[in-house]
């Protein structure tokens, strides 16, 4: 298995310097809102790409008594491997903007996405408890996080897909535009929706397969997945036509009217992500908020589950303020995930007798005021 066994912080929010000894399995962090506890997880996940759960600017993060750069340092023990001293820190570039960095064992690390070496990462926070009553932005970017946990390129082509779209949107702007730019930029968007589209589906496809093999057959909750569009509609009809041709028409086709609307009216942007819970046979914008957490923790363990099957490699799950609306048995899938998977899983909560089912199966903390007791 794999799992991060100290976090040492330096100037990081009212945490300010400490360092804290984690259990390889499951650690709970128990303290009043404003004590730190949600600061902590924060810290691991600022180790993946982006902001981290909070989704703060990286300047903002520092503690408030110090002018000096906040630094993470975790102790990352891996599956037949040494022992990895990941840092994680920032530095104001030259154009003034904050940038992340990276460095593993001493060396600088210069792309996030590309360093195998570094923990996959899943998380919830109270937040995500919207997502199925949202916009469809969250929810693409909830199935973005789980598909980048398997390839790590869709990072890449997310980013440069969005800037392609903000290209066309420009030249659609210019009058008298210069058709063959514009035809070059539609035919890169083309080749690049078409590899997000691919991967969205495939791997809702292989989530799919694990709820129905592994989940039914030890009789836990069930799923199904699917990712909904006018382009995946097309995309999955493409054995009766020639997929990336229609594609690149639909966008001549809208020239017009996006030059109109100011955006881009076909592509995988505008895709949205449903789920059936199989247990009461009805869509989850329509469960209960209790039953909306509990399909959520439920994809999230089957990510889990199915990055341990692809990658022989265990993720490592940090669950803010997870106890909240969750009833006995989903309290106990939950233990049976962390015993069956053997994974390590990072929680917080306001009372320890939310956390009961664990019995002594976890290592407790407490935070109070930010220091971290055990």
């Amino acid at each position: 298995m794999s799992y991060i066994s100290s976090i040492r912080l330096n100037n990081f929010r009212n945490l300010g310097n400490q360092e804290v000894n984690l259990s390889n399995l499951a650690n709970v962090f128990i303290g009043p809102n404003g004590a730190g506890k949600t600061n902590l997880i924060e810290s691991v996940s600022l180790i993946s790409p982006g902001r981290g759960l909070k989704k703060e600017i990286l300047n903002k993060i520092s503690n408030f008594n110090s002018k000096d750069p906040w630094v993470i340092h975790l102790k990352y023990n891996k599956k037949n491997m040494p022992v990895l001293e990941i840092a994680c820190t920032y530095e104001v570039s030259k154009t003034g903007s904050n940038t992340k960095r990276i460095l593993i064992n001493g060396n600088k690390e210069k792309k996030i996405f590309e360093q195998e070496s570094i923990p996959n990462l899943i998380w919830f926070t109270p937040d995500m408890e919207r997502l199925f009553n949202g916009s469809p932005s969250l929810r693409r970017n909830f199935i973005d996080r789980i598909v980048f946990s398997f390839d790590k390129k869709i990072l890449i082509e997310l980013n440069s897909y969005t800037k392609l779209l903000k290209e066309r949107k420009k030249i659609l702007e210019t009058n008298n535009f210069d058709e063959n730019w514009l035809n070059e930029v539609e035919n890169k968007i083309v080749l690049l929706g078409t590899s997000i589209i691919k991967k969205r589906i495939h791997t809702i496809y292989f989530l799919n397969e694990i709820f129905d093999k592994k989940f039914e057959s030890k009789k836990l909750n069930n799923c199904n997945l699917n990712i909904t569009g006018y382009i995946e509609e097309l995309y999955l009809d493409r054995k009766n036509i020639n997929f990336e041709e229609v594609y690149l028409n639909e966008l001549k086709k809208s020239r017009n009217s996006d030059r109109f609307k100011g955006g881009c009216s076909v592509g995988p942007h505008k895709s949205d992500f449903k789920v059936l819970f199989k247990k009461n046979k009805i869509y989850a914008e329509y469960c209960s908020t209790g039953q909306q957490k509990e399909i959520i923790l439920n994809i999230l363990l089957c990510q889990a589950y199915a990055l341990i099957e692809k990658n022989n490699t265990s993720p490592i799950v940090l669950l803010d303020e997870i106890c909240s609306h969750l009833d006995e048995t989903t309290r106990s899938i939950l233990l049976y995930f962390i015993e069956w998977l053997k994974i390590q899983v990072l929680m917080t909560g306001n009372d320890e007798k939310l956390f009961s089912f664990l019995s002594k199966k976890a290592k407790f903390f407490y935070v109070k005021d930010g220091i971290v007791n055990y």
